[in-house]
Formats: C-alpha cells, structure tokens, sequence
C-alpha cells in the first residue's frame, strides 16, 4: 500500500495518522516521478532515434537500431530530452504536461526530418526552424503519405502522456523549488547545446561504429550519430562564425591594399547567366549507356565556348549553395539577410541593369529579400506570372521575353535559375521514349534514370535554341550555363557502377561535379577580344564569374582582384567536405603556403560579407 501511496501520492491532504504518514511518503513520490519520468524521456529519445535514423541511400534495414550498440551516441540523443522534460516539469509543476512537451517537440522534429530527407534528400537543421512558412509552401507541392513512422510517434506521445497522467498525480507545488529546478535544468541545457553539441571535435569522434555508411555523404554522417544529436550540433552552424584564425585588422588592411577596378564603357557586353537545376552530363558515364541525342545540343555548345566543371559543395539539393558562390565570389555563404557585396552590385557600379527570374515561389529560400539584397533591381518568380508553369519551355520563353523587352541604352545582366528536372524521378513507372540502354537495370534504376533523362534532354534542347536566338544579334551577349549540383537518383549511382565516393579523386569528382561553358556571340567576341573557347578546367562555383571577367577583359573589385589571385593556383574549395584543389592536386590537408591561399579568399570573404561597400547605388 506504501508503494500504491506514494505513486498516488496528493500531497498530504489525507487524514493525519499522528506520524505525518502522507509527508513521509512526499520524497518517495518526488524519487517515482523522476524515475517514471526519466524512463518515459528515454522511451522518447530513443523512438526519435528510430524515427529520425534514416536516409535513402541506407540500404541497411538494421540502420536506425545501431545507436543502440553505441553507448556515447544514445547518451548525447537522450539527455537533451531529459533536461528538456525536467525543465517543462519544474516550469508547470505537472509530470504529464512535461512529458507531452518534450516528447511532441523531439518526435516532430524527427519526423520532419524523416520527411524533408524524403522528399528533397537534404537533412533538417535548426537554420531550417526559421523557414517554417518556405516549408509550408513546400509541402503544397507534394501529396505527403502518412508514414507508419509518424503513426507511431503520436501513439507513443499519447500513451506516455496518458501514463504520465495516471501514475504521477499531483503538481509540484513550492515556487521556490520550481524556479530552481526551472533555471537549472534549463541552464544546462543550452549550456550543453552551445558547448558539448557545438564541438566540432566531440562531434568527429562520436561515430557509429555499429553501422555501414558513406563517411563523405554528409546525409548518412548526419543520420550515423542520431538525428537529435546532429540537429543540436547544427545550432551554432546556424549563427555564423568567422572562419579559424580570422583577424579582422588583419582582412581590412589586406582589402585596403586593392582598389577597385572598373569595366571600360567599349567591353560592356550583355551577360545572360543560367543555373540550371540539377544538371549534370550521365554520358561521361559510358556504363550507363546514354542516348547521344541527350547530350548532343550540351556538346555541340561546349565545343564553341570555354567549358569545365563546377565543383560543387552539395549533392542533390543546396541549390542556393551554388546560386550565391557564383554571385558573391564568396567560398562560404549564409542568409544574406542584409545588403551583402557581390557581382550584381559591382555590374550595377558599371552602368548594368540587373535582373532575373525564377519560376518558383517567390518565398522559396527567401530569394525575394536575398536577391535584392545580393543587387538586383527586379527579380521575377511564379507569383510575377500568375501561373504553376515550371517547365523550362516556360522559363526560356519569360527569359527571352526579359531580354528582348530590357532596356537597350545600358548594359543587361540577368541572372535565372532554372527549376525543370528538380527531384524526385518516378521509379515506378517511365516515359514511351528510352533514353538509355535498357539492358540487365533493375526496373525502378531504369524508370529513374530515364525520368530524369527525359528532362535534361528538353532542357538540352533549349539550350542550344536560345544560345542560337542570340547568336547572330549585333548587340554582344555573353551566356554563362552551368549545374547547381548532381541530381539525387536514390540507389541507381551505385547500381549502375558509379564511384561517389568523395575521399578519392574520381569519386569527388563524380559526386560534386556538374558542367559549365561560357558562350559569346560574335559582337561580344569583337567587343571584348575574349576567345571563349577551350577547356576551362574544374572550379568552384566561387570562382566560376572571375572566369568570365578574364574573358572579357573587366576589371575587379577588390574582393574580386584578390579571388583571381588565388585562382591562379587554387581552383576549388569545397567546404562540405574540407577539400582544396591547388595548383590541380586534389588536397585534404594544406601545407602552410596552400593553407595561406586558402584562408586568403576566407578571410578577405568574410571581412567584404560584413562591410557593404556599395552604398552610393542607394543614395548612402
């Protein structure tokens, strides 16, 4: 009866026996609570554990049950949930409501991951927490299956509240004891956050050795130690920090060695750049067994203008990653929240006008606010057209209609995203045409591919019609094309014997590499005494507008002029996966010299991010 007492427990207002027998039993009560608490947090933690411990390239059925072969990764994913429970038990004085605080909050947001990792292959961090209204809009777009994940997870939540319920009766009552253990809990908690999940070297060391994944792909990494665990190191990625051993003394005086070029009046010509969605060239895969007609137009253009990779820091999603590396110069991106430095504003310093399009949402990645705030005078998206139009036939009809309607008296930059042949590709079912050998493949690899072929071939095709539209035009144009990132084509990369591993050269190439060419019509050839032919070689997206600079003979800003000093031996920083290409090795630990080139571009980076420089172009 003591036992059954102190679980329901109500706080001494029983009959009085003379020894205080209700406030004896109050510790005993308090011990249970903890416990049944404590076990119900870790029930929590752990299911969280299973819900969020998956990505599509994971063949391993046994995947998600590995953490619980590694003691430090099950600890570092449960103890967040039990300071969150003890926090919300202190604050409310109630052991259920603690219980369906945090295990509501943990549960969600594995759940959240579970389903951003299936529908756009990318892992959810807490920079994602302020896109709530992007990820609504997302989620319009694709009819959501209920998984039996999710199911299970709303089960356990009202299970446990509802034993929290029944065997913890009572509320804490004392203010004091409350208020304490509130502020503790609490305290320790974002001490935690910000101090052991922070560290970058904690986080290399927790490895699971349990289970079989690529240590180069960063989904699988982040999925190997435990969603919970990995979002929560996420957090101080969300605030950005200068890179190591950045001194911004040091930064100013190096910029303020470089003034800022300029571009003569007689070489401006019209520069149209392209980023093409997850465009990639599958036929320098000859084991794959393309169509050539795929192709064709994309070789056909490369043959007549200056061509190469982009080496990019994402795979199959991070589409802005490669978006604002181009525009910038920058090695490393983020938000853009403000008015940030970059090629817009400096062709805008030139007499350009700028502008754009893309045919999606104007909310997706907040492109409406960074696009401004990256210098562009008007930029056009969906809600611009009143249409759900996607296609590429739409887009390079609105991106010749922009062009043909600018204003011809000055010089014309326009940079558009394409959105065509976004993921995911259908692997039960195809198209009537077969764009590759059909062959021993495996029916969902073969629809897969396929699917995706059959975009990049229309796309391909509208390449080579627009490049034509402007090639005999007496005003000069320059044209930039180039992929953001490899598409996601789920198992079919390996099925089809296609080395992505990023810790060998041929396989970091395979996974981060997409095409690029510099096109010129005749005018623009004349106008600026650039070739624009021949092999380009492979290069950061970073780097990718100081190769157009070079052709035409532009001046630089002074950002500009010390990025094209590095180029001239440094021609990749990947910083997805700390690699460098210098003078063409392909390195993950740099000497001192290389380390100096590095960090040059970093820190003169960092340091143009945070000083806005062209005021005068908004009355400043």
């Amino acid at each position: 009866m003591k036992l059954f007492d102190a679980i329901w427990y109500n706080g001494g207002r029983g009959p009085a026996d003379g020894n205080n027998y209700w406030r004896r039993l109050t510790i005993w009560h308090y011990v249970w609570v903890g416990a049944l608490l404590t076990a119900l947090s870790a029930a929590a933690g752990s299911l969280a554990l299973v819900v969020g411990g998956v990505y599509p390239g994971i063949k391993d059925a046994n995947f998600q049950w590995s953490y619980f072969s590694e003691p430090w990764i099950l600890f570092l994913n449960i103890l967040p949930v039990l300071l969150l429970t003890a926090a919300l038990y202190f604050s409310t004085g109630r052991a259920w409501i603690a219980y369906l605080g945090s295990s509501l909050t943990v549960l969600a947001l594995a759940i959240v991951d579970f389903y951003k990792l299936a529908i756009r292959n990318e892992t959810f961090k807490a920079s994602d927490l302020g896109l709530v209204g992007e990820a609504a809009g997302i989620i319009s777009n694709y009819t959501i299956v209920i998984s039996g994940r999710a199911v299970i997870s709303i089960l356990a939540v009202v299970l446990g509240t509802a034993l929290a319920a029944l065997l913890a009766r009572g509320a804490l009552k004392k203010a004091w004891v409350r208020v304490v253990g509130a502020v503790l809990s609490l305290g320790v908690l974002v001490t935690l956050i910000f101090t052991l999940y922070a560290s970058d070297a904690v986080y290399d060391r927790a490895v699971n050795n349990t289970a079989e994944y690529n240590i180069w792909m960063e989904q699988q990494v982040y999925a190997s130690k435990g969603f919970l665990y990995s979002f929560l190191h996420s957090v101080s990625e969300a605030i950005p920090q200068p890179p190591e051993g950045y001194d911004e003394d040091e930064a100013a005086k190096t910029l303020a060695g470089y003034s800022d070029g300029s571009i003569e009046e007689e070489r401006r010509v019209n520069l149209i750049a392209v980023m093409l969605e997850a465009y990639c060239d599958l036929s320098e895969y000859p084991q794959i067994g393309v169509d050539e007609d795929v192709y064709a137009p994309l070789h056909e253009l490369q043959a007549e203008s200056l061509h190469g990779h982009i080496v990019s820091n994402t795979f199959g999603g991070g589409t802005v990653d490669s978006e604002r590396c181009f525009l910038t110069g920058f090695a490393e991106t983020e938000e853009f929240r403000e008015k940030t430095d970059s090629y817009a504003w400096f062709l805008r310093r030139n007499g350009y006008y700028t502008e754009g399009l893309h045919p999606g949402n104007n909310w997706y990645y907040d492109r409406e606010n960074v696009e401004r705030n990256l210098g562009f005078e008007k930029y056009y998206f969906l809600e611009d057209f009143g249409t759900g139009d996607r296609s590429d036939s739409f887009f390079f009809s609105e991106l010749t209609a922009l062009i043909e309607n600018r204003d011809k008296s000055v010089p014309y930059f326009n940079y558009s995203i394409s959105f065509q042949n976004h993921g995911s590709y259908d692997s039960a079912s195809t198209g009537e045409k077969s764009y590759l050998v059909r062959g021993d493949k495996p029916e969902p690899v073969y629809n897969t591919v396929n699917n995706y072929l059959t975009g990049i071939a229309d796309t391909s095709r509208r390449m080579l019609d627009f490049v034509n539209s402007l090639r005999d035009d007496p005003e000069p144009f320059v044209v930039v094309f180039y992929g953001d990132h490899k598409p996601y084509l789920d198992t079919a990369y390996d099925e089809l014997g296609v080395d992505l591993d990023p810790a060998a050269g041929e396989g970091f190439y395979n996974y981060c590499s997409t095409p690029y060419l510099i096109w010129a019509n005749d005018a623009a050839r004349r106008a600026t005494g650039g070739d624009f032919t021949g092999e380009g070689g492979d290069v950061s997206a970073c780097f990718l507008m100081d190769k157009v600079f070079e052709e035409c003979g532009w001046g630089r800003s002074a950002y500009g002029q010390i990025l094209h000093d590095a180029a001239l031996r440094v021609s990749v920083i990947n910083t997805s996966f700390d690699v460098s290409v210098v003078d063409g090795q392909i390195l993950h630990e740099l000497t001192g010299e290389q380390r100096e080139l590095v960090n040059g571009v970093l820190y003169a980076g960092y340091y143009t991010k945070k000083h806005f420089s062209y005021g005068e172009l908004l009355g400043g």
